[in-house]
Formats: structure tokens, sequence, C-alpha cells
């Protein structure tokens, strides 16, 4: 990109609504579609972003027919706004294609979500040099940068993902500054800010911690421990779970009488929270040596602390020479693979139609005869009963209709029998094709398991270590948490994969040789990049899986918590 002065720089801002800014001028992005296009050109910036990810990522499940001309035709309009000086006929310079894709190339600190990851290393860096008061004024200015929900108004689940990651970071940020400032001994001036926080974050326990110890410190340790019962009863409410050890462990000094932060030091002098650099695009790192005719990474690889890898990740480019990027799951593990689209499951159209005519066509008699398939398919006993339900009510609607009165034989009016009898033998098949056509629509789910999976996955995404020990993604484990069915494909047993509706005994092995021999999964969607499971497979399972990241104690020879304990 050419250099243009100061006030006419272009930056963009993903930390709110998705807008482009050329000085402080705000440029007109078009419709939404063509803003949420620069949204996923913005969150895999300076990389390659290939156009079904674009059209995955933007229409979600109603794709339009001709979706590579319509991503073409959203980048010439953005092209035309960001680049007014470009000739239509030039090749894109900041928005350039690619082999199958585009990708968006910005100069350093022009998008607000890499400043504010600039600022949060910055800041650790000058902790770790002692300079509190200036490492919490710069996570003031690095979370002064939002301005309202990241990517705000832009649904889909790619959307929310990042969202999701950049409102963690945020989060993040804000506990980091609070154990400054409680360092510090700035507990009066924090508390109104830690109340609102904890209004906003409900599930970050560290910032309720914080909150506690805050108003510990000011003298009312009455309304430190009211604080204690309030998240006991919410997590309890909401979870079925105790609050964490932080937690935990704060109230119990408070009950003691305990003094925090006695002496104003540095609370996370040990820690090492800078992001690792990562190299740019097109530098691919060493690969580690792997033993002869053999893929399996040592267990040595897995006993770095997790660092949840995610595609929209934005890190700042380092200055210096880059050396090859230390792996998030460990030491010469294998780095994630790219992004990776997975099919979303389509509406089971041919299963409506077999479900709702089968009754139908074969009149009552065969009202039974879906239920059956169902079982079999899901692998559901409850079916066999609807199954035999279905088929006894056909027996005794036929056994009350024959159950003819012989003095009415020359009648030509029904008997009461043979009237209930014909409207049950009538009733039958249509009850039956509504039932199954309702059971083929929603495949083995429910909106209470839907929701309690959605709620496990965000408790896993904010304290995976817990999540770990609850045993969510774990059906094998005697647990009170209630996951709503998720399975952990990093650490579930090869018997419990095999019990899915959707996989064979010999996929559920494979699954489990491939995270021996090739490390964890970080996102079910690599069980298509591996070759361990078509692509339909995955669709059709996507909502049911999670890929929890291994304990430094885990082992490649099974990947069982040592503190889980087993059914049996």
């Amino acid at each position: 990109m050419t250099d243009a002065p100061a006030s006419l720089a272009l930056r963009f801002e993903i930390l709110g609504e998705v807008r482009a800014l050329r000085g402080d001028e705000r440029l007109d992005l078009g419709p939404a579609k063509q803003r949420a296009v620069l949204a996923v050109l913005l969150l895999d910036a300076g990389r390659p972003v290939p156009t079904h990810q674009i059209v995955d990522a933007v229409w979600g499940d109603g794709p339009p027919e001709n979706g590579a001309n319509v991503v073409q035709k959203y980048v010439a309009g953005l092209r035309r706004v960001l680049e007014p000086d470009r000739s239509p006929r030039t090749p894109g310079e900041l928005i350039a294609l690619t082999d199958g894709g585009y990708v968006l190339r910005t100069d350093p600190g022009t998008l607000d979500a890499e400043r504010f990851q600039s600022g949060l290393a910055r800041a650790s860096a000058q902790r770790r040099a002692g300079q509190l008061a200036e490492a919490a004024e710069t996570l003031r200015e690095a979370v002064a940068l939002w301005q309202g929900e990241a990517l705000a108004g832009l649904p889909g689940p790619v959307f929310e993902a990042a969202r999701n990651r950049l409102t963690d970071a945020r989060a993040t940020a804000w506990e980091k500054w609070a154990d400054i400032e409680l360092a510090r001994g700035n507990h009066t001036g924090l508390m109104p800010d830690l109340v609102r926080l904890v209004e906003q974050f409900p599930l970050r326990e560290g910032l309720r911690a914080q909150l506690m110890i805050a108003l510990h410190q000011g003298g009312r340790q009455a309304e430190a421990l009211a604080v204690f019962r309030d998240a006991r009863a919410y997590f309890l409410d909401e979870f079925g779970v105790e609050p964490g050890e932080r937690m935990q462990e704060t109230h119990r000094r408070i009950l003691r009488g305990e003094p925090f932060y006695s002496e104003p030091v540095d609370p996370w002098a040990a820690s090492d929270d800078i992001p690792a650099p990562r190299g740019p695009v097109g530098v691919t790192p060493p690969a580690a040596p792997i033993a002869s005719g053999s893929l399996a990474v040592p267990p040595s690889a897995y006993v770095q602390q997790y660092v949840p890898p995610d595609p929209t990740e934005i890190v700042p480019a380092p200055a210096s020479p880059v050396h090859p990027p230390l792996s998030p799951w460990g030491v010469g593990a294998p780095p994630p693979p790219p992004a990776y689209a997975v099919p979303r499951r389509r509406f089971p159209v041919g299963e409506v139609i077999f479900a709702a005519l089968t009754p139908l066509v074969v009149c009552s008699f065969g009202s039974w005869i879906y239920f059956v398939y169902a079982g079999a398919r899901r692998r559901d006993r409850r079916q066999y009963l609807v199954a035999a339900g279905y088929a006894a009510l056909f027996v005794v609607a036929f056994v009350v209709f024959a159950a003819i009165d012989p003095t009415s034989v020359e009648s030509v009016e029904l008997s009461n029998a043979e009237t209930i009898g014909f409207l049950m033998l009538l009733g039958l098949p249509v009850a039956a094709s509504v039932h199954g056509a309702v059971l083929a629509s929603h495949p083995g789910d429910t909106p209470k398991t839907r929701n309690l999976r959605e709620q496990a996955r965000r408790f896993a995404l904010f304290d995976p270590a817990r999540a770990r020990q609850l045993g969510i993604g774990r059906p094998d484990l005697l647990r009170a948490f209630d996951d709503g069915g998720l399975v952990d494909l990093n650490h579930v047993p090869g018997h419990e994969l095999a019990r899915l509706p959707e996989l064979s005994s010999e996929q559920a092995h494979r699954i489990v040789m491939d995270r021996l021999n090739r490390g964890p999964y970080h996102r079910p969607d690599e069980l298509i990049a591996r070759g361990v499971l078509p692509a339909r497979t995955v669709a059709r399972l996507a909502g049911r899986l999670i890929c929890l990241p291994p304990t430094p104690l885990d082992t490649p020879s099974g990947w069982h918590s040592p503190h889980s304990t087993p059914h049996g």
C-alpha cells in the first residue's frame, strides 16, 4: 500500500460497528452484506480467505446460487469505496485476488482490534518491568477502543465465535487492570467499575473475586461476603456448580480477616501472557521432527499452558526478525490447520417426506414403520416403544371396528363400536404422519438440550480447566453437570464416540487413533481436514462436538483426566 498523510490514513474498526474511516471521515460501506464481507476479510487481515468461507460466514444456511459472483460484486463495491483513485481495470492493491479467494492488506495499527491486542502486550511488558501505573493506563486506553459489542449487528456462527473471543479478551483486560489497581491500593476508586463489570461479564469469577477484595480492603466485609453469596446462588441456579477455587479462596481469606496486596507488588510477576509472535503470511515454520514410520507426537509436546487457537486471532506483527512461532498446543506440536468451513446440516427434506407419507400411503397398518427406522438410525430405544404403541393402537382400532353387533348387520348405520373403530383407523395415520414429520425435522434434539449445550460451551470458553473437571463433554463419567449431550473429541473414549448416532465403531476407532498419532483437535472441522470423517457426517454432529484442550497431565495413551471417575 502507498504511504498517505496521517490525516488521510485509512483505519478500520470492528470493536463495535464495522466501520472504515479515512482520517476523521466515516466511509459509506454500502449494504449490510457488503459490510459483512469486509468484516470477514478484517478478521483474517493479511491472510487469504477462500470465497466459500466468505459465503459461509455472510450467508450461513441460505447462500445465493452464484455465491462467488455475489462476493466478487461486493468486493468491487468495497474497492470503489476504499480505493477511490484506483482504475477499475487495475488489480486491487488493498483487497487483492488470490487463488480461490481474497486477502485484505492493511498497514500495521490500522485495525482497532490489532491496536487493542498491542495494548495488552505493551501493558504486560510494563507490569513485568514494575511500571504498574503505566500498565494500568495502557490497559485503560486499550479497553477505551471498544465502542460497544464487537462486530455489532452481524449475525451467524462465524461472527458470533469471533465476537465471543474478542469479548473474552476484553474481560481479561479489565481483570488485569483491576488486579493492578488493587495491587496499587486503589480499592476505593475501583469499586464502581467492578460493580459495572460484574454485571457486564457475569461468568468472570475473577472480577467477582476482585470486587470482594476491594470491598474487604475498604472495610466492608459484610458486603464482600454478600458478593460471594450472590455469586454462589447464580452459579448454582444457572449451572449447578459451586464457584471456582479463586472465589472460594478469596472467601476463606475474608472470613479469616487476612489482608490482600499488603505490599504494592505486581500480581503477575511470574506469569507469561504476552502472545507468542506470529510469522508473516507465507512463512512456514520448520516442521517438528517425526520418528520414521510414525506420526506420534511425544508426551512432552503437551506440557505448556493452553492458548485457544483461532483463525480470527489478531496479533501485532513483530518488528524484529521472525523466529519460528511456538505452537500454543505444545513444543514440537504441529501448528493448527487453516480455517476449514464446516457445511451446515441441511433440513432433512427426504426424511420428513418419508415420515409424513408412509403412514398415509400404507394406511393405519404402517403407522409404526418410520419409528422403527428412526430407532435403528438414532440408536434410540424409545422410538421402538413408540412404534409398538402405534401398532397396538392399530390392533385395538381394528378389533373395535370389527366388533359388529349381529343384530345390526342389516342396518346401514354404523354402531357405536364401528364408529369409534373407524375414527381411530382414520386418525391414526394422520397422527403418525404429523408425529413422524416433527421427529424427522428435529434429529434427536430439543430446545432444552440445545440451550444446555450453549451454556456448557460458554462455560468452557471462559474456563476450560474447570470444564474438564466438571466432565463437560464426557458422558462416560459420573457428573452433576448436564451439558446437553456434548462430546469432547480430545478426551472421550472410543466406545462413547461409537454411541453417537452418525458414527460407526470403525469411525470412532479412527478418531481415537488420529488424536493419538497427530495430537488433539482444535476444532471439530479438523476431522474433515485430517480426512478422518466426511464433511456430511461432521456437519450432522457439529452441534454436539467440543474440543477441550489437553491438560499437562494428559498423555497420548487415552487422553483421560487423572481426576475423572469413569462409570463402574
